[in-house]
């Protein structure tokens, strides 16, 4: 009866860390998975002594190693639900037993709280798991101090756990100098004294002999406000917490006769406060723009270019970023002046084309514009400096390889071939480029960079980062037959109402090999007509009737609402809101 009397209640102890693990796993596994996506594709690790090497250069660089090592198991959203989970329930479970160490018994509320603040840390995609594994090592190295290790074995680890942890190790130095100060500050302060002189010794030597970094950086790195988020002003907090754990459980509190006196009542209450508190941060923590868009991303960068538009037609989106991956999949699939009032886009061409951006989201996806209308080394240079700014990622080496081997760059080609071959899941990809390296008749004949490297510009001129349309227009005089330029050319025209330019395109389209005028463009030179502009000869192209006369209903809708705007709008989005006309009228 004892022994099934301990298991129960060892049950009952784990029971909310259970529901910990399950409710992180279903939403990361589940909802939540553009978290590991985002994070798995901003980073690359790669299995080399090299980068070993040049990963660990400082306090801290072995701690972000690790970080990014379990971030390569993302690729598969359930193995990075899985380590996200077990993180967050093994933090509970430290604090848990640290708690029971100092109180001599056992606490749940504590620990589930701070597993709580760490679901709701790890719930925003730009929060890197480094900062809540650093955390964890401190908790795990506090713990074993308090239970093995004696005298003055901490003072003497310190520097080294200084070293592998870097500005993290700090949350242990505190908690451990507050332990002292509470058990017993008379005899105990050398053994503070000793911590922190030793240690500024050590960042002093690192500072004037060894690495010539800033004291701050060699204080808190890899600790940064980027890699938390927006959660910045969360887990600063939850750090001060943990490190005032040993003075917080020596607060008393006095729960009501009934709590304290039957356990049966806590083993319910925690288990259901547990639920309570998950099931609350996954409904209030799911983000559906941010899933959408990750998504549509995914599907972007495998190359699945028209369930890009299907998807982001099923789920409408007003992100700037998803409306230029879905205008670059239209561009890609030959639809951009067919579809492109289909869906949300702005004046001023950012939806078209992104200006370059050294922060933020931008420069990682600026390449894609100028990869698919031909601007090979711009694109190179965008993905080449995005690499240099944050490091290595799949998709900006990809870029690289890409690049290099449509321009005929196959010793560059093969060194970024040999780099993502020595990834865990990039090296079929790495293969697969591999197998094209100095064999011009492959390339040729590969569906992607055969076609690429016929569209490439081979006229070299100064690109203007903070102006792409001016890129376009000199690309343009360079190779006037391509199509896809054309295409971004007319749509900017198209958003900027400049009827006179998309007059004077429409004259090209029987040389560049149109057999029908795109929908839009269509729509466009009924309105130049109706603005007073002589159409050019078109060829054996021509208006289509029910487009002419999808043209006239518009019209005559509008002067039933008495060419009124404000009241027309709402039937006129109903029956045309995907037309040029709508677009012109009310953008």
């Amino acid at each position: 009866m004892k022994v099934n009397k301990t298991n129960s209640d060892q049950f009952l102890y784990l029971l909310p860390v259970l529901i910990f693990f399950i409710g992180s796993f279903l939403f990361f596994g589940f909802f939540a998975d553009y978290v590991e996506y985002y994070q798995e594709k901003t980073s690359l690790f790669v299995f080399s002594t090299d980068y070993l090497k040049s990963s660990l250069t400082q306090p801290g660089s072995l701690l972000l190693f690790l970080g990014r090592l379990l971030t390569t198991f993302y690729y598969y959203p359930l193995a990075g639900a899985i380590i996200i989970s077990l993180i967050i329930c093994m933090i509970i479970y430290m604090i848990s037993k640290i708690i029971s160490i100092l109180t001599y018994k056992t606490s749940t509320l504590f620990p589930v709280l701070f597993g709580t603040a760490f679901f709701i840390l790890q719930t925003d995609y730009q929060y890197l798991l480094y900062n809540s594994l650093g955390v964890l090592l401190q908790l795990v190295l506090f713990f074993i101090v308090l239970r093995y290790l004696k005298g003055f074995l901490p003072v003497i680890l310190f520097p080294f756990w200084y070293l592998i942890t870097g500005g993290f190790a700090w949350i242990f130095a505190l908690m451990y100098a507050l332990h002292i100060i509470l058990k017993s500050i008379r005899k105990e302060w050398p053994k503070i004294f000793l911590l922190l002189a030793i240690s500024f010794i050590l960042i002093y030597l690192l500072k004037e002999f060894f690495l010539f970094q800033p004291f701050k950086t060699l204080m808190i790195f890899p600790f940064s406000k980027e890699d938390t988020g927006s959660q910045f002003r969360l887990f600063i907090p939850v750090i001060g917490f943990i490190i005032l754990l040993p003075l917080i459980v020596k607060i008393k509190i006095n729960l009501p006769a009934r709590f304290r006196q039957k356990e049966n009542v806590k083993a319910i209450i925690l288990p259901l406060l547990s639920l309570i508190l998950v099931s609350t941060v996954i409904l209030l923590r799911f983000d559906r723009v941010n899933k959408e868009y990750f998504h549509a991303e995914k599907l972007f960068s495998q190359g699945r270019y028209n369930e890009v538009t299907r998807y982001i037609s099923d789920h409408p989106s007003r992100n700037r970023l998803t409306i230029y991956l879905n205008n670059v999949a239209l561009c890609e699939t030959g639809r951009l002046t067919d579809q492109l009032f289909h869906f949300p886009q702005s004046p001023d061409g950012q939806s078209l084309f992104l200006k370059w951006e050294m922060v933020g989201e931008v420069l990682r996806r600026g390449a894609y514009f100028y990869y698919s209308t031909g601007m090979i080394n711009e694109a190179q240079r965008w993905a080449f400096e995005n690499m240099v700014m944050k490091g290595m990622t799949p998709e900006d080496l990809r870029m690289l390889i890409k690049t290099e081997i449509i321009n005929g760059n196959y010793k560059i080609a093969s060194k970024y071939v040999s780099i993502l071959k020595k990834t865990l899941f990039y090296r079929k990809k790495a293969t697969g480029f591999e197998k094209l390296l100095f064999d011009e008749k492959s390339i040729e004949t590969d569906p992607e960079l055969g076609i690429k490297r016929k569209e490439k510009i081979e006229h070299d001129f100064f690109s203007i980062t903070d102006n792409p349309y001016i890129n376009i227009e000199r690309a343009f005089s360079a190779d006037s037959l391509n199509r896809k330029l054309f295409e971004y050319k007319m749509a900017y025209l198209m958003l900027n109402e400049d009827y006179a330019g998309i007059a004077s395109g429409l004259s090209r389209l029987e040389i560049m090999g149109y057999k029908k005028i795109p929908v839009h463009l269509q729509e466009a030179a009924l309105a130049c007509r109706i603005s007073g502009l002589t159409l050019p000869e078109t060829g054996n192209l021509g208006i289509d009737p029910q487009v002419e006369t999808r043209f006239s209903q518009f019209l005559q809708t509008f002067q039933s609402y008495g060419n009124n705007l404000k009241t027309a709008q709402p039937v006129l989005k109903q029956k045309f809101g995907n037309t040029f006309w709508y677009y012109g009228f009310y953008h």
